[in-house]
């Protein structure tokens, strides 16, 4: 017997359940009847659950009928939904994310089970594993990107993920160098085979990629501005051969590298330049990250000495035969650097720190630096259409000045 007012619930007793159903808006593509049934051992906490998903029903307009699990979904959302949006480096961020923290946490559930508790849970998780609240963070950001797609896609019906307060920023201090101390590796520099590759990095604030990936082409020596339009990146490649299977992967290589099908996981739309093996070279993804940077009083001396004394090539720094210089190695060159130097061994985004420290130092206004630095926030709010104007060649005139690199 049904009590007043409860609707359609009802004891199924082949599956041993208390079972409620009740009616959604037809398939708007086809217009055919769609039910919802759920079932509970228990007859009150069925009546709660059904309660809540009226509620639901009521706030959205329409429930999904049904719901994968945790797992499932986030192979799919990054394969097909995240994927075009991201450059491959941010996707490989966030599968990692996923693998190592969201799904061994929550992977089990169907995300119409997921619960706030489970989401704190999640955090409780990885900082017990002894990692940093950042980590944390980053985590729920993702995941809950993840579920704001799930929510358009009718998966589910809320966003558990915004209904947590998300773990806080760990405190962390950006490593920079000195003015000193950037003199010093500048001076070090100065007659090393690539030293204007690394008078670059220490006088644009520009990212590792966007040294690696300058080409001859935006290198305007004459005008004195480095105009940023690629981005050096490596690229992991992935299996085209098909789903893998328990055996493997159809094509018989582990590495999807070897795999003959292989593709490279560049955003649609994303114009980009295969360059050598796994590195290309990728357009900026904002208008923030497509610029131009004055050079300092003194790179552009440097800089046309390093182009006339090598050999031709489209990207301005190269290794043997003209091809681009490997991320990974790149790196540990600039290390050896600091301890030649008796240096701190900062990373080398600490270059770009100390550029961004340094202008600050001097007084340059926070849309200036962000400017020349590439930040998508102030050049939204500034509306800027060309970089290289007055405000930001004296910015540079003057932390060139800081530096001495005339004298």
């Amino acid at each position: 017997m049904r009590g007043k007012g409860e609707g359609a619930i009802f004891y199924d007793e082949g599956r041993g359940l208390w079972t409620a159903r009740f009616e959604l808006p037809p398939d708007p593509r086809t217009g055919v009847r769609r039910r919802k049934t759920i079932r509970r051992k228990d007859k009150g906490d069925l009546i709660d659950a059904r309660t809540k998903l009226l509620v639901d029903l009521d706030r959205a307009g329409d429930l999904p009928t049904s719901s994968p699990v945790l797992e499932k979904w986030v192979q799919i959302w990054l394969d097909k939904i995240a994927a075009p949006r991201l450059k491959p480096k941010s996707l490989a961020g966030y599968r990692s994310y996923m693998d190592q923290h969201v799904v061994p946490a929550l992977g089990r559930y169907r995300l119409d089970q997921l619960s706030p508790s489970h989401i704190r849970r999640m955090h409780e998780a990885i900082t017990d594993q002894g990692l940093s609240t950042t980590t944390a963070l980053q985590a729920h950001r993702i995941l809950a990107k993840c579920l704001t797609d799930a929510v358009r896609e009718g998966k589910v019906s809320r966003n558990v993920a915004t209904l947590v307060d998300a773990p806080r920023k760990a405190v962390t201090h950006q490593q920079s160098l000195t003015a000193e101390q950037a003199k010093i590796f500048l001076k070090h520099v100065a007659n090393h085979p690539h030293g204007a590759r690394w008078a670059v990095a220490m006088l644009t604030g520009l990212r590792q990629g966007e040294q690696l990936g300058m080409t001859r082409e935006f290198l305007d020596l004459e005008n004195e501005v480095i105009t940023v339009a690629w981005a050096l990146s490596r690229v992991v490649w992935e299996h085209g051969c098909g789903p893998r299977e328990l055996s493997g992967w159809p094509c018989g290589m582990a590495r999807a590298g070897s795999c003959r099908h292989r593709s490279a996981p560049i955003p649609a739309g994303t114009e980009a330049r295969q360059v050598h093996g796994g590195l290309w070279l990728l357009r900026p993804k904002s208008r923030a990250g497509w610029r131009e940077v004055p050079m300092p009083p003194g790179l552009a001396q440097i800089l046309r000495r390093h182009v006339e004394t090598h050999a031709p090539a489209d990207l301005v720094f190269t290794r043997d035969g003209g091809k681009p210089i490997d991320p990974a190695k790149d790196y540990h060159a600039w290390i050896a650097l600091l301890d030649e130097c008796g240096l701190p061994r900062v990373k080398l985004h600490s270059a770009r720190h100390t550029t961004a420290t340094l202008l600050y130092e001097i007084g340059v206004p926070e849309n200036t630096r962000m400017a020349i630095l590439g930040h998508s926030s102030a050049t939204t709010t500034a509306g800027y259409t060309r970089i290289a104007d007055s405000l930001t060649r004296d910015a540079m005139q003057r932390y060139g000045a800081l530096l001495s690199l005339e004298n």
